[in-house]
This record gives structure tokens, sequence and C-alpha cells, in this order.
């Protein structure tokens, strides 16, 4: 309030010099000239007259237009600083009038206005635009004030909620809530279902320091569902909340169908529609990282004990094999293969598994080494079908120039293909390039 009365005082001291300074400008007006136009306009014209007509001579009339002129400037001065003592005066009287005149009409326009109550706020302290606590309190305190006085104005009642869980009052903030559930039946809708839901919801994450739908909270989106469109940020966010509860008791397809629908029907140009799909992704992209980290472990546990024990189980290094080449840990899967192509030669799976992750392990874009196409060849001699093991013998005769081996190979893939998928089309072209 003191930042404020100080801002007054020099706002006032800075209008009543621009007031000032005007008012002098415009005294400065009058001029000598205006005084001989205007008083002695006729006297000039006499004595220029009587020159013309000879009644006067050249001596003379110089004469008596000095004199006329003296007159008129003695005249024009005394008049000149009439009018800058009265100035003077009238200045003076408005600088003593209009400051406390100024300064009074501000202070009550603030008192019935504003806040004067409220404490001093510098600009050091406000940051990133955020409300104080205090200036929410206030607004509580006045809420309350008007509620007192108009006990079945339901907005009020909400606006003191919201305004409670503005400022982490949350607990507060559900008990406004309940009493407009109970007390206000018929005039409930969506958005107060909603807003209820989230506040149960950031109490929750308050307590808890988690975000996490309750039981209850599902109650109330439900509610709030029944009242709601898909196509309306209200029912949008109830349906993200009601999958989100699913998600988070393991009902993931049904939360993934839930939140799809949403992306589905919700209006492109809805701005609320972008943040809830970047709430979806991020739930999506977590979900992801817990799996790859349950499927690390699992594989870690599982490696260490097949390396300690010198591990003779086929079936355990080709599951460790091809558990690497999930997580895309290709030199690993290969060394893993390795193991297990030890113990047996001829084992279909070791010897597809260790061509595939020796494969996926070479450099792009160069030649395939000379042993991964011994295994290969090795492969289609127990399963001649093998797609992948044919698309690579294919590539490797057409390196070598042999296109009719290589268009025999591919005839084979495409054989086992279904037409107009990615991968019959891709032949397809593999073949159309090999005839050109």
């Amino acid at each position: 309030m003191i930042f404020f009365f100080i801002t007054t005082l020099m706002f006032t001291i800075l209008i009543v010099l621009v007031i000032i300074f005007y008012m002098n400008r415009s005294s400065k007006t009058f001029s000598v000239s205006e005084v001989n136009k205007n008083i002695f306009k006729h006297q000039f014209y006499e004595i220029e007259e009587d020159f013309k007509l000879g009644v006067i001579n050249k001596k003379e009339f110089d004469t008596l237009k000095n004199e006329l002129s003296k007159r008129v400037l003695k005249y024009s001065t005394s008049q000149i600083s009439e009018q800058q003592n009265e100035n003077k005066a009238l200045n003076k009287s408005i600088t003593i009038i209009s400051m406390p005149i100024m300064i009074l009409l501000s202070c009550l326009f603030y008192f019935y206005n504003g806040q004067p109550s409220l404490p001093d706020l510098p600009l050091s302290d406000r940051k990133d635009s955020i409300v104080p606590v205090v200036f929410y309190e206030r607004a509580i305190i006045d809420i309350d004030k008007r509620i007192a006085t108009n006990k079945d104005n339901l907005e009020l009642y909400i606006l003191k909620a919201h305004t409670l869980s503005n400022i982490d009052k949350t607990a507060q903030a559900i008990k406004t809530w309940k009493y407009i559930i109970d007390n206000y039946r018929e005039q409930l809708d969506a958005t107060i279902y909603l807003s209820y839901g989230e506040t149960i919801i950031q109490n929750t994450a308050n307590e808890e320091n988690i975000l996490f739908v309750t039981k209850e909270a599902k109650d109330i989106f439900e509610k709030a569902f029944k009242l709601s469109s898909i196509e309306t940020e209200v029912g949008a966010l109830t349906r993200f909340y009601l999958g989100l509860y699913d998600y988070q008791n393991g009902k993931t397809e049904l939360a993934q169908k839930v939140w799809q629908e949403i992306i589905l029907f919700a209006p492109d140009d809805a701005f609320w529609k972008k943040q809830i799909e970047l709430q979806i992704n991020q739930i999506s992209k977590n979900q992801v990282d817990v799996e790859n980290e349950r499927i690390l472990s699992m594989v870690s546990r599982l490696s260490e004990r097949l390396y300690t024990t010198n591990s003779t189980n086929i079936t355990e290094w080709n599951r460790l094999g091809r558990s690497y080449i999930v997580l895309g840990q290709f030199e690993k899967a290969m060394k893993a293969y390795e193991e297990a192509y030890a113990l047996n030669s001829e084992n279909l799976d070791s010897l597809k598994g260790l061509a595939e992750s020796m494969l996926l392990n070479s450099e792009k874009n160069r030649p395939v080494d000379k042993k991964i196409i011994n295994l290969f060849n090795s492969i289609l001699l127990l399963d001649k079908n093998y797609l992948l093991g044919l698309w690579v013998m294919a590539d490797n005769e057409i390196l070598s120039n042999n296109f009719n081996k290589a268009e025999h190979l591919l005839n084979r893939i495409l054989i086992q293909l279904s037409e107009g998928t990615e991968e019959y089309n891709l032949v397809i072209r593999k073949l159309n390039e090999l005839q050109e």
C-alpha cells in the first residue's frame, strides 16, 4: 500500500507540472503587434492620411509616429506584466488545489475498488506470473462474505472450490465440492463432476506424491461421463481419466482403446486435444520404458545364471539370444547363440538366431560377410522356405550378377506371401528391377 501512495504522489506532481508548463506557454501569446493592431490601429491610419494630404510634413510625421509607438510599447508592457502576475497567482492556486484533490481521488478510488489491506508485492518477487497465495486467501475471505449474504448462489461455491484448489488446500476444496453435490443435485453438470474428480486426484498427489486415479475419483468421473460428449473438452478429459484408472489397474488394452477413441473423435483444431495426446504418448512411453526395464532385469539374471554355470541347455541359450535381439543388443545376442551353436551345430533355432544376430550386427550398405552366407546356406538345407535366408541369398546372387538364380529365389519367397502386403510388394519391386 505504501508503494501505491508513493506512486500516486509522484504521478500527481508530474500531472501538475505538465499543466503549469502548458499554462505558461499560453500566457506568452500577448504581443506588441497585436496591441498596435487592436488598440492603436486608427491612430496610425490618421497620421498616414494627414501626411498624404500634406497637413503635416515628413519630420512631423516621423515624430508623431515615434511618439505613438512609445505609447503602444508602454501599454503592452504593463498589460504583459499584469497578465504574468495573474498567471503566477493562477498557477499557484491550481498547484495548491489540484495536488491534494488528485491524491484524495486516487486514494478513494483505490479504497473502493482495490484491496488496500493487501501487502506490497515488489516486482522482484513476481515470478512467472504466479499469483501470490495471499491474494487467493483474501479472495476466499471475500467469497465467504458474499456467500453469507447469498447462500443459494452455486457459482460462489464453485469459485471457492477452485480457489482452494489453486492454493493446494485440496481437503477444504473437496469438502466444498461435496457440499455442492449434496445441496445442488438438480444443477449439477459434467464440469462440476470433472472438477471434483480432479481435486481428488490433486489431493492424492499432495499426500502421496503420485498421480493416481482412486476408486472414489473414478466413480465421480463416471457421473461426468454420462453427462458429457467425447467431442467436448470436459467429455474428453473425463474419458482420459477413466482410461488412466484402467491403465493403473493393469487393463492396458482397455485404456488404450478409450484413449484412441478420444484421439479419433475429438476435433482436430481443439487445443486441449493436443494436450491429451501428449499425456497419452508420455504414459505409453513410460510403459515401454518400464517393460524394457523388466525385460532387461530378467535377461540380466538369465545371462548371469547361464554364464556362471556354463549351462548346456540349448533352449535357454537360444532364449537369451532372442531376448538380446528384442532389446537391440545384437553383439550380446550373437555371443549367446554362439554358445548354443557350440553345443549343437545342427540345431535350427540356434542357426537361425546366430545368422540373424550376425546379420543385424554387421555394417549396413556393405556386402554380407561370407560366414553369414554359409550359415544361411546351412539353414536352407534344413528349412528350404526360410524367408530371411532366401532374401539374403537372393541379394547375394544379385551382387554376384547371378540374376537367374536371384530371380528363382525371389519367386520362392513370393509364393509364400499374401498378395498386396508390404513384403509382397517389396519382392515384386525387386523382381522388376532384375527384369529391367
